[in-house]
Order: C-alpha cells, then structure tokens, then sequence
C-alpha cells in the first residue's frame, strides 16, 4: 500500500540534516534524470573529484596543508600574468 506524501514527510523530518540533504540531491538528480549527471561527465569523474576532496580535508585537518585565502591566490595569479 503506497504511503501518503504527508507520511513520507513527516519520516523526512526525522532524518539527520546530513541525510536530508543526500536524499534532496537523490531527489533532484532523479527528477533531472540520469543526463544531468549533477553536472559531471561521469558518475566515476564525480567520485575520482569527492575522493580527492576528503584527501584534502583530510590533509588540512592533520595540519600537513595549509589553506591559502582566496585574496591571495588572485594576488599571486596577477603577478604571475603580469610578468
């Protein structure tokens, strides 16, 4: 028997707010349809991307990387151009 948008709903509210936002970008790309591929060339080119962002984070956290603010990296660009 098919639940009623209502109950779907109220289980959604029950959710963490991190498994909200998986289930609304599941939702979004189904709704998309498998061509919008979220704006990727490839389900594997999405996930070789968000591997490489955790390894990031990941790097960042343990204090082996060093952010730079986003000022800094145009400053740098413009010098490099301007040479």
């Amino acid at each position: 028997m098919a639940r009623s948008t209502e109950e779907i709903y109220q289980d959604f509210l029950q959710l963490s707010e991190d498994e909200r936002e998986l289930l609304l970008l599941r939702l979004k790309n189904e709704v998309q349809g498998s061509q919008a591929n979220n704006g990727w060339a490839s389900p594997e080119i999405e996930q070789s991307w968000m591997d490489e962002c955790d390894r990031r984070v990941k790097a960042i956290d343990r204090g082996e990387m060093a952010m730079i603010p986003a000022e800094e990296v145009y400053r740098r660009i413009r010098e490099r151009l301007a040479r």
